[in-house]
């Protein structure tokens, strides 16, 4: 695959869970790629679709989903599930998620569990690290990020 994504859309989750389950849960049934509160009507799913090899294949995804975080519950959404394809990493397709999820979603406080290998990745785009590396189980260290800290 080749090129910049063709469009990037508010989607179901039965849409994004394969691409989930395959880059997130690599070798663990579906199910494990799915979250709590993915079928909460508040939830926004964003799919990036398409390049110009393969116009209507999913190549990325994101979760933004109604929940507090822990240690501070004024950062009120959680971003969860985020996806590229393997052949897309570096690309800018996770960029181009974000900015779409920051222009769906301006005045939210987000916050994620991100993995420590995808730390700088977020930094690049405006959040901080707000914890020490944590485990979690069967998945690696992570670190809590936030959006515009």
């Amino acid at each position: 695959m080749s090129g910049g994504v063709m469009r990037i859309e508010a989607v179901p989750i039965e849409t994004i869970l394969p691409l989930r389950t395959e880059v997130l849960r690599d070798g663990q049934p579906p199910e494990s790629a799915q979250f709590p509160g993915d079928h909460d009507p508040a939830t926004l799913h964003l799919a990036a679709i398409g390049t110009v090899d393969k116009p209507n294949v999913v190549v990325g995804c994101l979760s933004l989903m109604p929940n507090p975080m822990p240690e501070d519950p004024a950062w009120t959404h959680q971003l969860r599930g985020m996806a590229v394809v393997e052949e897309l990493r570096g690309s800018g397709v996770g960029g181009q998620l974000l900015v779409e999820l920051g222009r769906r979603t301006p005045g939210y406080r987000v916050w994620c569990n991100a993995r420590v290998p995808a730390q700088r990745f977020y930094g690049r785009h405006g959040w901080s690290v707000v914890s020490e590396a944590f485990e979690v189980p069967h998945h690696g260290p992570h670190v809590r990020m936030c959006r515009g800290v």
